[in-house]
């Protein structure tokens, strides 16, 4: 065997060396014996395309074809090894398989740990131990060394814990294997092929079996494992030739240092010599000089190289002045140096550029963006890239863990496990898989949320509800016994269920578990039943039909099989419970990726330094050279530290790169990103990131200026429009009115269409009211609403608009919200109230605790029954209703506690007017034109005190849950005018006073009453049980009944705010009592303030206009600020 290695720097043409000879062998002979091509997975595609192009450098036509050649990575390589030996290739468990084993492994094994014993449950740990043990795997360390080691390293960082439980793991990781095997299954770790390969190459050449493999070539690798020189070496003898090329400048001696760009390079090469060292490799050193070379048309791009290679380095220049962002009619220097404000705009400004170089007659795929990591670039430049219409592929393995086919199968399981949770059965139901459509998703969800559908109910059939009380609801899914119809979306869930019920019953009940086999099975049933395979292919079919890129929705479906396929290999007998298999699955599902072949010819690449492959490139933008980003920060991982690794290293196990190499890996990198274009490179950094947090320049950045003095810096921002590449780029200057077209272009269809579309958003903005033909059509000539709705008009009249006049709403949930436990309070209040009045008794006649043992014994009455068993549905919602009715006992102890000085009684409660039932109209309003404000409400509780004149004395009570005062600032404004309001209309009104029997109904006062008290304060712990709990009531009445309202004749209040002064008048600071003619004068003010603003709104006002008040806006709880265009930065709110 010949054996040859082939060096040279960027750029000096290896490659092309390389795909010359493969050239040459297959037309010299077609047919011959297999030749094999090494490369990274990344790359093969790329070489098949360059081996089938068109000749270069005067050689003959491109191939049409060929069967003798192998182009492999050494994953594949080593599958080919199996397949030339005519054995069969062991069964295979992923690195997915590989840590769903290592999930269950650790739910076994944790006791036993002694360092990684509390994060074994953690997420992502299985995933983080699997990359550890395929280091050591890949560095053929086993559990008999790590527990040989344990003993001798230092304890000062806990490494001997750590190496006894990754011997213990790695020992039982290694037994579930062998038992899987033992068991009649070939399972073998996948991270072992390339071992498994080499040692059947051993055993065929000890046995005189020869692969007679005529050629090898290998290219594009800077670092290879153990196993896989070891997989080379045994591939050796069946080799007649063999081809190592690498990117040296040289061939060095020994290991180069540590921070020299080539130190993981020829680290390599010195592995891969020494393990070839019996046949004796030749070295041959390509020049820079050497023909074709790829900077033949940039020599600053050959001086650049030489630099950063180490070669005639040139004297530091002093940094050049920042000049301005050059034309597009500026012809582009071959090294440009960039800073842009933010990542977006280097993703801007490489696009503009690219598209420049194609309308130039340039070509998408002479073009590649380069960034050290996608993580953080990938969204950014697709967004800009999709912008300006640039086609692109993007060179990075997609998540597949949040695809409809994955969150499927997560939440079917789920749905299963946890008896139809409702975050799961929709979870499932939302991925549109499900034979339902995304409306009636919608509104089935809405429905479960107001009705509390869950667990059983969506096992049987949905019946609407039965006729009931106008708040006490029955049961949460009425059976066909109360003459109940069938809900209207019960066949929707007749069609969503059947295929999930079939999965239930196929997972069985057993009491031992679920094995792996009846698991696949039963998931395998529910895609068929759902039709998951024909869906995705739909989905494909839809988006090319749009002329969109085909997805990878049929690569996914591929990785969900083979994702089966693995929980059956390895855990076709174990059974475990549902629940227990969760995590198990998760762990697979979270670490499912997919990688895609670039779908066009003509596209550009955009793709991590690390990962992409294309030395055929004519522009390059390298994105992201900035500190701390490129060159990356070494990162030892998690569960390994700095000081362990190198502690192995001294123990003569090197697991990867140390930080010393990692950081000369990045110098490699850094040289192989800059020497990949063949015309011109532009290199670009961020003066912060997407944050705002402030940014440095890479030292790369100051290494291309020392190398290349006369390159002077540019800053790229906003391109003016002059400059614009594309239409879009004037969309927001013309909109925003930054810029005023010339009349030569306004004309233009392209641009009057985009004029069109300013007018239109400008129109909209200064959108204030509606016509009178819309407001008649709303609103009528008599507009129903409620005193509430009028105060949410002031304060923000587009916020009435939205919710009352196109009548959108909230989504109701089956949720003890704030409203519902206000509403169940007050239908406490409401049962107590009857309760006392059926008894022919008043408030005042019951004794404190005799009240509150009612309260109770009411509130355990409607828990079961309230809004569907709202309150009933857990323990935790139980705990809320005894809370929120011990609130309630408290107050009535309290309340009874105050008759003896307060003079009215409760006459009456939940009191309707206008509102369907009630016994009261509305409150009639006469406005201009004939139009009408028909006003309707309720009123929590009404409180008179009759006088001997027939008169009552009328006051209106409003329960709060909390303690709540009446403001002056939104009491002058209408925001909080309703009690008021409500005070006038039961006085104004005829039928109020036959309600109540009485000859006239006197205005006396509103209040607030807290639900929930306020408790003071104690000196110790022995005196908190003393504390009494304050429920003040807080509004406004007027004085001139102060001793009806407290007839203890005190100077100041406790039930009401109120305080004296020594002459016997009201205090002009700390007082809710009003002088004598005051009440009436405010009733009279609400009463204008409720007309005015009827009148505004028939005339159509619409404006987005919130208020603000001190630190308060109508903002902060208005459903309808994603519809309301309002930008607090830009737009003024309406100060009060």
């Amino acid at each position: 065997m010949q054996a040859r290695f082939l060096l040279g720097p960027a750029g000096s043409g290896k490659t092309f060396r390389c795909v010359a000879e493969v050239r040459a062998e297959l037309r010299r002979a077609p047919d011959g014996p297999p030749l094999v091509f090494l490369a990274p997975k990344q790359a093969t595609f790329q070489l098949e395309r360059q081996l089938l192009a068109p000749g270069e450098g005067g050689e003959e036509a491109s191939l049409a074809g060929y069967s003798r050649l192998h182009i492999l990575s050494f994953e594949r390589l080593a599958v080919f090894v199996f397949a030339q030996l005519g054995r069969p290739v062991p069964e295979l468990l992923s690195e997915e398989g590989r840590v769903m084993a290592l999930r269950a492994l650790l739910a076994r094994e944790r006791s036993g740990l002694k360092i990684f014993h509390a994060s074994a449950r953690l997420a992502g740990f299985a995933a983080q131990l699997s990359l550890l043990l395929r280091e050591l795997q890949r560095s053929r360390v086993g559990p008999a060394r790590l527990l040989e080691l344990a003993p001798r390293v230092s304890r000062a960082g806990r490494l001997e814990d750590k190496l006894h439980d990754l011997a213990r793991l790695l020992a039982g990781y290694e037994e579930w294997l062998a038992a899987r095997r033992a068991a009649g299954q070939s399972l073998e770790d996948a991270n072992r092929l390339p071992d498994l390969a080499a040692e059947a190459l051993r055993q065929a050449t000890a046995a005189g079996r020869n692969l007679q493999l005529a050629a090898l070539w290998l290219d594009g690798f800077a670092e290879m494992t153990p196993q896989e020189i070891a997989l080379l070496a045994a591939l050796a003898p069946h080799c007649g030739r063999m081809t190592l090329a690498f990117c040296l400048d040289a061939a060095p001696d020994a290991d180069p240092a540590w921070l020299s760009p080539w130190a993981i390079v020829g680290r390599t090469f010195g592995r891969c010599r020494e393990a070839l060292r019996a046949w004796v490799p030749a070295v041959e050193v390509l020049p820079r000089e050497a023909a074709p070379g790829r900077f033949a048309e940039a020599p600053e791009l050959a001086t650049l190289e030489r630099a950063l290679a180490g070669q005639n380095p040139s004297p530091s220049a002093a940094a050049p002045e920042l000049t301005p962002h050059t034309s597009r009619l500026t012809p582009s220097p071959p090294v440009r140096l960039v800073e842009c404000p933010h990542p977006e705009a280097e993703a801007t400004f490489a696009a503009r550029e690219i598209l420049r170089h194609a309308q130039a007659g340039g070509r998408f795929r002479d073009c590649a963006v380069l960034v050290r990591s996608l993580d953080a670039y990938h969204d950014g430049l697709r967004r800009v890239f999709e912008r300006f219409a640039i086609p692109f592929f993007l060179d990075r393995r997609e998540s597949v863990t949040h695809h409809p086919l994955a969150e499927l199968t997560r939440f079917a399981l789920r749905t299963v496990a946890f008896d139809w949770r409702h975050e799961d059965w929709f979870g499932a139901l939302k991925t549109g898989l499900a034979p339902v459509a995304d409306e009636e998703v919608d509104a089935l969800e809405n429905e479960a949320l107001r009705c509390g559908w869950q667990g059983r109910v969506w096992r049987e059939k949905l019946w609407s509800k039965a006729p009931s009380g106008e708040r006490k609801l029955e049961t949460r899914n009425p059976k066909p016994e109360a003459q109940a119809p069938p809900h209207p979306l019960e066949p929707v869930r007749a069609r969503a269920v059947p295929p999930f019920l079939a999965f239930a019953r196929g997972l069985g009940a057993e009491a031992g578990g679920v094995n792996g086999a009846t698991l696949v099975t039963a998931l395998r049933g529910l895609w068929n039943d759902l039709d998951v395979e024909r869906r995705l292919a739909d989905w494909n079919e839809r988006a090319v039909s749009l002329g969109l890129q085909r997805t990878a929705h049929e690569t996914v479906w591929a990785q969900m099989n083979d994702w089966l396929a693995n929980v059956e290999r390895a855990f076709a007998d174990e059974a475990v419970p549902l629940r227990e298999w969760l995590p198990v699955l998760e762990a697979g599902l979270a670490g499912l990726t997919v990688g895609t072949v670039p779908p066009a010819l003509d596209q550009v690449l955009v793709g991590s330094v690390d990962r992409s492959r294309n030395p055929d490139l004519q522009r390059v933008f390298v994105l992201g050279v900035n500190e701390g980003v490129f060159p990356a920060p070494p990162s030892p991982g998690p569960l390994l530290t700095e000081a362990d690794r190198l502690e192995l290293e001294a123990q003569g196990i090197a697991l990867g790169a140390n930080q010393r190499l990692q950081l000369g890996h990045e110098r490699y990198f850094g040289y192989i990103a800059f020497t990949r274009a063949r015309r011109q490179l532009a290199v670009t950094w961020s003066r912060a990131d997407a944050d705002g947090r402030e940014r440095n320049p890479s030292p790369f950045v100051a290494a291309v200026q020392r190398a290349l003095p006369a390159v002077s810096l540019e800053t790229f921002s906003t391109a003016a429009w002059p400059d614009a590449v594309r239409l879009h780029e004037l969309e927001a200057p013309l909109l925003l009115g930054d810029i005023r077209l010339p009349a030569t272009l306004t004309g233009r269809p392209e641009f009057s269409e985009l004029l069109a579309r300013r007018d239109e958003s400008r129109a909209a903005l200064d959108q204030q009211h509606f016509s009178p033909a819309v407001a008649a059509a709303l609103y009528g000539r008599e507009l129903k609403t409620s005193v509430s709705a009028l105060e949410q008009f002031l304060s923000c009249p587009f916020q009435y608009v939205a919710a009352r006049a196109l009548r959108t709403e909230e989504r109701e949930e089956f949720a003890p919200d704030v409203r519902q436990k206000g509403r169940f309070q007050h239908e406490v209040m409401e049962q107590f109230h009857r309760r006392v009045t059926a008894s022919g008794r008043r408030w005042r006649d019951l004794a404190p605790d005799e009240a509150r043992q009612l309260v109770r014994a009411v509130g355990a009455e409607l828990v079961p029954v309230f809004h569907d068993g709202l309150f009933n549905a857990d323990a935790a919602a139980r705990f809320t209703a005894a809370t929120l009715v011990d609130q309630l006992g408290r107050l009535v102890e309290a309340l009874i506690g105050w008759a003896a000085q307060y003079q009215f009684d409760p006459a009456d409660v939940e009191v309707s007017f206008g509102l369907p039932g009630a016994e009261l109209p509305p409150w009639r309003l006469e406005l201009a034109g004939g139009r009408a404000l028909l006003l309707r409400g309720r009123v929590d509780r009404v409180d008179l005190c009759r006088t001997p004149t027939g008169e009552a004395l009328l006051v209106i009570c409003d329960y709060k849950s909390s303690a709540r005062k009446m403001d002056e600032t939104r009491l002058a404004s209408g925001l909080e005018i309703q009690l008021l309001a409500y005070l006038a209309a039961l006085a104004q009104m005829p039928e109020a006073g036959v309600r109540f029997a009485a000859d006239r109904l006197v205005p006396a006062g509103v209040f607030y009453v807290p639900l929930r008290g306020v408790a003071g304060s104690a000196a110790t712990r022995a005196e908190a049980g003393a504390v009494t709990v304050n429920f003040q009531h807080r509004g406004r009445f007027d004085g001139a009944w102060l001793r009806v309202f407290d007839a203890r004749g005190m100077s100041k209040g406790d039930q009401f705010k109120y305080t004296l002064t020594a002459k016997g008048g009201f205090a002009k600071r700390g007082n809710e009592a009003l002088p004598p003619g005051e009440l009436a004068q405010l009733l009279a003010e609400v009463e204008a303030r409720l007309r005015a603003t009827g009148e505004r709104i028939f005339a159509g006002e619409a404006a987005v206009s919130p208020y603000r008040l001190k630190h308060e806006t109508a903002c902060e709880r208005c459903a309808y600020q994603s519809v309301c265009r309002f930008d607090p930065w830009t737009m003024p709110f309406r100060a009060l």
